[in-house]
């Protein structure tokens, strides 16, 4: 009989503690769904370097990125193209896992230009291609190193 009690006792505090559980992810799904979130504080920053596009062209890239108080990742590319600083902000982005996915519209919104890469420590490298706004079409692709610069090493 006490064998009995004891089961059934435990069986409660386990499902007590399952519920609570379940309260605690039901207020805030998207840090459930994330994980605690600290291992995302190496990729916020500043990342400075260059990109190559396959027809030859060079120039400097950065991307600035953050996670907004939701948990969401935010960020901003700046590059130059023509001789022009252009600045974009993503219009998706996801990081996880070391990699990254982004979407950032040009000045013009005449094209997407999709960006995906991973994060080796430092080093954040990767890949881009640029098609008509809805469109599959490649009209441009290249590759892009950048790294972590300082302020965002010390947190400045």
């Amino acid at each position: 009989m006490r064998s009995k009690l004891f089961q059934v006792a435990l069986l409660i505090i386990a499902l007590a503690w399952m519920v609570q559980l379940g309260l605690i992810a039901a207020e805030n799904p998207v840090a459930a769904w994330q994980g605690s979130g600290s291992d995302d504080s190496k990729y916020v920053g500043l990342w400075a370097g260059s990109y190559s596009a396959d027809n030859g062209h060079t120039d400097k890239l950065s991307y600035t990125l953050s996670k907004d108080d939701k948990g969401q990742w935010r960020g901003t590319v700046k590059y130059t193209d023509k001789n022009e600083e252009q600045t974009a902000d993503f219009t998706s982005l996801q990081i996880a896992d070391g990699k990254m996915k982004g979407k950032i519209d040009s000045p013009d919104g005449q094209v997407e230009i999709t960006i995906e890469g991973q994060f080796e420590g430092e080093i954040f490298e990767g890949t881009y291609v640029i098609s008509p706004k809805g469109s599959t079409e490649v009209v441009v692709k290249g590759t892009w190193k950048v790294a972590k610069t300082a302020a965002a090493k010390t947190g400045q």
